[in-house]
């Protein structure tokens, strides 16, 4: 359910929107208002405005990590499938190695496979701080409008709460994404020990086109 605190000035939203779309702020300034304060005023605006730009680049960056992670997975895949089907037609000596680098490669895929996962949380990290970095955007702007004593009916408290509730929500979302980057350390840690037992085993180089 979305009201309207007052027809030109705050707008209240519910916090629940589409998933797809990012969950909106409960407290937000009509942008209308900042338009009529002076440009030489609004320099802290524009400050908290580039917090909100730089957290949606990084928002795009873990995306792209995500589809990168991806395409590498479809490459490998790729790969053992390639390896398998020269199984057949392999000489003795041959078939041993290609099932050691078959194995070396489903343990990278393995591997792969939860960085795409923790990148997912990632992603879902990037959400809550672009939504706090939007909160911080509209206190900026309610600390200007309140400033330049512009007609103003909401409260400046509710922002702060806004920022405050998402702030803690950030923080303690942070701390899981962290505790998952530990765990993806781990699958890393496997995936790199099974890799050094296959080239150790084939006498080669670990620099292999597909490690890139």
């Amino acid at each position: 359910m979305t009201r309207i605190k007052t027809a030109c000035l705050v707008v209240i939203f519910t916090a629940a929107t589409l998933l797809g779309c990012g969950a909106s702020l409960s407290y937000s300034v009509d942008q209308s208002l900042i338009r009529r304060l002076p440009k030489s005023s609004r320099r802290s605006v524009f400050q908290a405005e580039t917090v909100v730009t730089i957290a949606v680049d990084q928002k795009s960056t873990t995306k792209r990590q995500i589809n990168g992670a991806k395409r590498e997975i479809d490459r490998t895949e790729e790969r053992v499938k390639n390896l398998e089907n020269s199984q057949d037609s392999a000489a003795a000596r041959e078939v041993d190695k290609i099932n050691m680098e078959i194995d070396m490669l489903e343990a990278k895929v393995d591997y792969l496979d939860d960085k795409v996962d923790h990148l997912y949380y990632v992603l879902k990290l990037r959400d809550k701080e672009l939504l706090l970095a939007k909160a911080q955007f509209e206190l900026a702007k309610v600390k200007l409008v309140k400033k330049h004593s512009i007609a103003f009916d909401g409260s400046e408290e509710d922002f702060v709460d806004q920022v405050r509730s998402l702030q803690e929500e950030v923080n303690e979302f942070r701390l899981d994404v962290e505790e998952d980057a530990v765990d993806l350390k781990l699958s890393e840690n496997e995936w790199l020990v099974v890799k050094k037992k296959y080239y150790s085993a084939v006498g080669e180089s670990s620099k292999g086109w597909w490690t890139k």
